[in-house]
């Protein structure tokens, strides 16, 4: 069991290595829900009579981030890597399909695509749902904390983490009865834990867990005596010995849990060799063995889990292992570079942390010109001494319009002191830290679609491609997070559908175009319908099983028959890609119609009725055709 001791020395070196980032990060959060200025400057001016002026230009910037991702979602696809594998492609395409309906996912990745933008990381992860029902779970994804619920080994480069020693996953302020819900098994331990909370000096829940302080100020108001824990999951690789047999007859490796049950299936293949050289006529020899004993030390996921600063209370394989080999979390990273530096919170940004400076110099002299637009206003008289008849009366009214000030006779008029001009060098300023911003962000007229009445919509669509490419690398990081999670959700089917249920996702309509065969006599003969002469076509249920199991339940399906992929979602993709084959027709291409049909914005029933009766068509056509020829 791995060590409270060291699991602890492992998230203080991840936590250390990551503070400058943390307050980096929060900073991004702050400045991009308006809260730009410090405390201290806040006072000051209000002090001086003046209004610190936030005017935030980073939120439209996000808003718009935000919106590029929403409009350009899309569907997982199952690609299939030979033209054998097109039925088990379709068939993981429509279960992947149906996992991302029903556990919110396009929601669910916007809201990690927000957060790597803020703040450079975002995270998703996956996980089973057996609240009701024990056999086949549902799958679920959670969106964690992208600040402070995720420390990795600092020392990782790989973009999967699958060079990570380890992953941490800090989960704050759990009540006795959540924890109980999480380990049944452990009671009596759970209750004899008096160090609930994780206390390291220099660091501690307080500083890590967002909302842990408050939730502890919370509880105190409301004299809540009830105790809470921290629970830290430590993710880690755990080396252990593991023994396969290469067996060359069926060119499969077969993993044994021993070396006795190695050795066991050796033994085996050993007789179905000499049962081989009988039949060949001729002697066995050791030439004829067909399979090895391969050792081979294989690190599994583990997951140690903590409470408080001392007690592990579970440490076993990860419940994702061996269906998947990595670690149960889903990382978008931003821009992040690999190549340590001595300042770490600088090698994984979002895109607010460019804009932070700009946006703080830009209210800065906005407030600089409100502040001595309010200072001129009221520039000041020049007058005798004792010449104003109410001197009180012009202190209070001398700038308000309309007023009527009265100076005694005998006294020269006095005069009004003309006010200096606006600070032309403040109002640059602040443009020049607007542009900045502009030039910073990437934010131009082509992604805002900004032109002219007479520019078409296809050149306006164009325009908006070629703007972003100054946020293509997030576009790219953001395709790389959604391939990693397509391959871990295709690496627990098996756990969420059986082939029954599966069958139901898929659909009898499916199975039936897709299995059908001619249905055959006893001699092997196809029977023909009494009625129409066509062959009685019917679906092999066997077959049918056979292929829904094995996706179910193959390991190896990612990776040598589906490569999980993405397609088009959004109406706006379709729409684009519907007038790219129109555009195509109107020059001359011969474009299939069931390929318009398919992209086009109908819905499936229609489609599918649409390319029956062009399909009934085409036959009769081809009926015509034979009939009309030469006998």
């Amino acid at each position: 069991m791995k060590k409270a001791e060291d699991i602890l020395n492992d998230f203080k070196d991840a936590r250390t290595k990551n503070n400058g980032w943390i307050e980096d990060a929060e900073k991004c959060f702050e400045f991009l829900l308006g809260q730009q200025w410090e405390d201290a400057d806040v006072t000051t001016l209000k002090n001086a009579g003046v209004k610190a002026l936030t005017i935030n230009k980073i939120l439209p910037f996000f808003n718009l981030l935000s919106g590029i991702q929403r409009q350009n979602r899309t569907d997982f696809i199952g690609y299939p890597v030979g033209e054998e594998d097109t039925i088990t492609s379709d068939i993981v395409t429509r279960l992947l399909k149906n996992i991302m309906i029903n556990c919110e996912g396009e929601f669910k990745l916007s809201e990690q695509w927000e957060d790597g933008v803020i703040c450079g990381k975002g995270w998703i992860e996956p996980y089973i749902d057996y609240t009701y029902n024990l056999l086949t779970g549902e799958m679920k994804l959670k969106k964690l904390d992208g600040i402070s619920q995720i420390f990795y080994d600092p020392d990782s480069k790989e973009y999967d983490l699958s060079d990570a020693k380890y992953v941490i996953k800090l989960t704050t302020e759990l009540t006795k009865d959540q924890i109980y819900q999480l380990f049944p098994k452990e009671k009596s331990k759970i209750d004899k834990i008096t160090d609930t909370t994780i206390e390291i000096p220099g660091i501690t829940t307080k500083e890590t867990g967002g909302d842990y302080q408050k939730g502890k100020e919370i509880t105190q108001l409301m004299n809540v005596q009830e105790t809470r824990y921290d629970l830290l999951e430590y993710y880690y690789k755990n080396y252990t010995d593991k023994w396969y047999v290469a067996d060359k007859i069926t060119k499969n490796i077969k993993e044994c849990a021993t070396e006795e049950e190695a050795e066991r299936y050796i033994n085996f293949t050993i007789e179905r060799d000499k049962k081989r050289a009988e039949l060949e006529n001729r002697q066995f020899t050791a030439e004829d063995v067909t399979a090895t004993i391969l050792h081979q030390f294989v690190p599994e996921i583990w997951c140690a889990s903590i409470i408080g600063s001392s007690t592990t209370i579970a440490d076993g394989v990860a419940w994702s292992y061996p269906n998947w080999r990595g670690y149960p979390f889903v990382p978008f990273f931003a821009h992040r570079i690999t190549t340590t530096i001595k300042k770490r919170n600088l090698m994984n940004q979002g895109m607010v942390r460019p804009l932070l400076d700009p946006q703080e110099e830009h209210n800065k002299r906005r407030t600089q010109e409100l502040r001595h637009l309010n200072q001129t206003a009221n520039s000041g008289w020049i007058s005798e001494e004792g010449a104003w008849v109410d001197k009180e009366q012009v202190k209070k009214l001398a700038a308000s319009p309309g007023v009527m000030l009265e100076y005694k006779k005998g006294y020269m008029k006095p005069d009004k002191i003309e006010p200096s001009q606006l600070s032309m060098g403040h109002k640059v300023l602040a443009e020049e830290a607007a542009q900045d911003m502009k030039y910073i962000s990437g934010i131009n007229p082509d992604m805002l679609a900004i032109e002219d009445k007479t520019t078409s919509g296809r050149a306006i669509l164009l325009r908006q491609k070629q703007g972003l490419t100054m946020i293509q690398k997030v576009l790219d990081n953001f395709e790389r997070t959604k391939k990693i999670l397509g391959k871990f959700l295709l690496s627990q089917l098996g756990e969420v559908y059986t082939v029954e249920t599966a069958i139901r996702v898929i659909g009898e309509g499916y199975l039936t175009k897709t299995f059908q065969q001619p249905e055959l006599d006893e001699a092997g003969k196809p029977v023909l319908d009494e009625n129409t002469g066509e062959l009685k076509m019917k679906v092999d249920k066997a077959q049918v099983g056979e292929v829904i199991n094995r996706i179910l339940h193959d390991s190896s399906i990612g990776k040598f028959d589906v490569a999980v992929g993405e397609g088009s979602y959004s109406e706006t993709v379709k729409f684009a890609n519907y007038s790219m084959l129109m555009d195509l027709i109107s020059k001359g291409v011969p474009v299939p119609p069931d390929v318009i049909i398919d992209d086009s914005d109908l819905s499936e029933a229609q489609k599918i009725k649409i390319k029956e009766a062009i399909a009934s068509m085409q036959r009769q056509a081809a009926a015509g055709a034979g009939a009309g020829g030469p006998a």
